[in-house]
């Protein structure tokens, strides 16, 4: 853990399995994009376009 990670929201930290974790409480549509467009990490990626995909469908249904 880096020092810098104490003042970063947990999708910005530098260990990817955190900022994964962080996903399961983002629920801004357009930040999820983002996220999975540019995280360096392609499981960061990964996570972060299944949430997304998550989030529209429930979206939908309403």
């Amino acid at each position: 853990m880096k020092f810098s990670d104490i003042f970063v929201p947990r999708w910005q930290n530098s260990n990817p399995e955190v900022r994964k974790r962080a996903l399961e409480r983002i629920k801004d549509i357009k930040l999820l994009g983002q996220i999975a467009e540019k995280d360096e990490d392609p499981d960061v990626c990964q996570a972060a376009r299944l949430r997304l995909d998550s989030l529209l469908v429930r979206e939908t249904e309403a």
